[in-house]
């Protein structure tokens, strides 16, 4: 093993406080207040983010990001968002609630990002392995914990005061805030079938496919329409790709043209999409059937046409499918449109949907713009927009270059990741730079990281 491939002093601290910091979210899902509920905001304690800078200073060094286009892109972007704060008043840097997004943005786009460089590819492929494990059993006992408050209509309270596990307005909560839930379930629910097709023993393979289900049953009581087009993507794409490989391979040997095998992968993936979304929602009215109390979600009645109902998920069997999204979307793009100069650079940094709040559009406030790509127009501009628009293109190409690979290798699992995590930021805007806490953002720029270092025939650590 050479010198960049041993597990020097150096690799052995930054790979325990990356898996503490990884980790260390299931300590933010159990203690986390939701501000909205409980008139209080956590946030993370000072050593956190020591440890934090450490490491991406670390990864930096270790993974020589500095080679690195995409690295420089986000390095960028990340100065813009810092000097969009910073000019009108410096003081604006150390309001706590800027710092941690700043300081989020700094580890993501360093330390996470950088983990596939530091390390050679079975040395990250044992890193994330044990952590997905650790995980996946987290997130088993949390979902587990969460389907018995479901079914026994209370709440069980977790080790922060006034966090809970169970259901509020109908919806179970199992982080601080529902529709989180559903993000962090449904990157977990793949994480946990990448390691189904990473895995060679069946042991180990059976152990993850138990785990989907109280995690997708719980999934489903979220009643997150996001969660669920994220899961069906990342699924969908997951087994499009392993179905892609084996009839590539089959085709090779049958002397017939490769790119043949994509027509019936397609086709595949659009099937597994369709059947995940209808089974996530039929899990709701299964769960109210054979539960002995009643219905579950009652605000989930759809009229049937014959005078019953049917119990089904928020919006789908109305014309309210996507709730209040296209609301703010048309307030945002008319606050834009009516201000050309925010174009240029932006509303605001410290409250982008400060004026997002017209009773002509919509009678509520809306957090952010419930799509990622609107919000990094509203916040930095056109200049925003470019600099993540040209570092998602240089994971594009390294995408269709992993694709174009012969072998079906475990690092490709994380192109799901990346494509259903994308999907789900086209409707909501939880994972990322808006909060500090959330859960899914490491496992986004883990993912994207793998696909950058990763090159056809080359090792990660190059």
């Amino acid at each position: 093993m050479s010198k960049q491939q041993s597990w020097t002093p150096a690799r052995i601290i930054y790979a325990v406080l990356m898996s503490g910091l990884l980790l260390g979210y299931m300590a933010v899902i159990a203690t986390y207040k939701d501000p909205t509920t409980t008139g209080t905001t956590f946030y993370f304690p000072g050593f956190v983010w020591v440890i934090r800078i450490i490491t991406a200073v670390l990864a930096v060094w270790l993974g020589k990001l500095w080679k690195d286009k995409g690295f420089w892109l986000l390095m960028v972007y990340l100065l813009l968002k810092t000097a969009r704060v910073a000019v009108p008043n410096l003081q604006n840097l150390f309001i706590e609630s800027v710092s941690d997004d700043l300081l989020t943005g700094l580890w993501v786009f360093c330390a996470c990002y950088g983990l596939a460089r530091v390390f050679s590819k079975e040395q990250l492929k044992k890193f994330l392995g044990i952590n997905a494990a650790l995980w996946t059993a987290g997130m088993v006992a949390n979902s587990c914990l969460g389907i018995y408050a479901a079914w026994k209509d209370q709440w069980i309270y977790t080790i922060g005061e006034g966090a809970i596990w169970g259901l509020v307005d109908g919806r179970l909560w199992l982080t601080y805030y529902v529709t989180n839930s559903g993000s962090v379930l449904s990157v977990s629910v793949l994480v946990a079938l990448s390691c189904i097709f990473i895995l060679k023993k069946k042991t180990g393979k059976l152990l993850y496919f138990l785990s989907l289900i109280p995690m997708m049953i719980a999934l489903s009581l979220t009643d997150s329409r996001c969660a669920q087009v994220t899961v069906a993507t990342g699924i969908a794409v997951l087994i499009g790709l392993f179905v892609l490989y084996k009839l590539r391979d089959r085709f090779r040997e049958k002397g017939k043209k490769k790119w043949k095998a994509w027509i019936p992968a397609i086709a595949v993936t659009g099937v597994v999409f369709v059947a995940v979304v209808l089974c996530s929602m039929k899990t709701i009215s299964l769960f109210n059937q054979v539960r002995t109390r009643g219905l579950l979600i009652s605000h989930a009645l759809a009229d049937t046409g014959d005078g019953g109902t049917l119990v089904s998920n928020r919006g789908y069997t109305g014309t309210n499918i996507l709730t209040s999204r296209p609301m703010i979307w048309n307030a945002a793009i008319q606050i834009i449109k009516g201000n050309p100069r925010y174009i240029l650079y932006g509303t605001s940094i410290l409250n982008p949907m400060n004026e997002i709040n017209a009773s002509q559009w919509m009678t509520f406030k809306a957090a952010h713009c419930h799509c990622m790509p609107l919000m990094i127009l509203l916040e930095s501009g056109i200049p925003g927009v470019l600099l993540i628009g040209a570092f998602l293109v240089t994971i594009v190409v390294k995408m269709f270059r992993m694709i174009r690979d012969k072998s079906y290798t475990w690092d490709k699992t994380a192109i799901a990741i990346v494509i259903s995590i994308a999907a789900g930021e086209l409707i909501e805007c939880f994972t990322w730079l808006r909060s500090g806490q959330t859960c899914v953002l490491p496992f986004f720029f883990v993912a994207l990281g793998i696909i950058s270092a990763a090159e056809s025939g080359r090792k990660t650590a190059e």
